[in-house]
């Protein structure tokens, strides 16, 4: 497999930023800190806490795109096109409480599943946790509640995460995320199997995605043939 090639380095460059959270100077220490985590397995994760330069981020994110790209055939990669959109997209549209917006619950379902084709908002009674006052003890009330949902149909799903779904639950014709809606915050209350999905789907090689198992001391990917 060639490496990736001169026309693609801007928008790598791009991709290494985007990966890096606010205030932070290493890219090798920004990149699980960043929008790019919502990607990463679990075997990723470590790996990308092993790293010390920024040489070793950047050979390493040019690798995790490979394993992501949908068409090795063609010019690009789709996919990572697609998260550096979404990223800006979640940084404008889902700020929470000083949090960027890519950061977020909401910011993390739109990387993974693009924006939903139809949203829906109700309201219920729940029970909620009130802290009260410096000092007073904290209180449980029962309130209406805002809920957000994210409602999918199969077709509106990548090609990747539709085939794994089916393949489990046949009859399954739409999927659904439900955030609940805070005035200082919005978390997802149902939906994390789907997402947990879509990050496994999006391995075109697979070769991440098998049981986990110890790696040693500065692992690294070795670099495409």
């Amino acid at each position: 497999m060639a490496r990736i090639g001169a026309a693609v380095l801007p928008l790598l460059s791009l991709l290494v930023l985007a990966c890096q959270s606010p205030g932070r100077t290493s890219t090798a220490a920004g990149l699980a800190d960043g929008p790019t985590r919502w990607l990463m397995l679990p075997e990723e994760v470590r790996q990308v806490q092993r790293m010390r330069t920024n040489r070793e981020a950047v050979d390493w994110l040019e690798e995790f795109w490979r394993r992501r790209d949908p068409d090795p055939e063609t010019p690009g990669n789709e996919m990572a096109k697609a998260f550096y959109q979404r990223v800006e997209a979640a940084d404008r549209l889902y700020s929470d409480g000083g949090v960027r917006g890519s950061l977020t619950d909401r910011g993390r379902a739109l990387i993974l599943l693009g924006p939903p084709p139809v949203l829906r908002y109700s309201q219920k009674r729940g029970p909620t946790w009130e802290p009260g006052l410096p000092g007073a003890r904290p209180d449980i009330k029962t309130r209406d509640v805002v809920l957000e949902s994210w409602v999918y149909a199969l077709e509106d799903l990548p090609p990747e995460v539709r085939e794994r779904l089916t393949k489990d639950h046949p009859d399954q014709t739409e999927v659904v995320l439900v955030f609940l809606v805070e005035p200082r915050h919005t978390g997802l209350l149902e939906g994390e199997k789907i997402l947990d999905l879509a990050v496994r789907a999006a391995v075109r090689d697979g070769s991440l995605d098998k049981p986990e198992r110890p790696l040693p001391p500065g692992f690294l990917p070795p670099p495409p043939p």
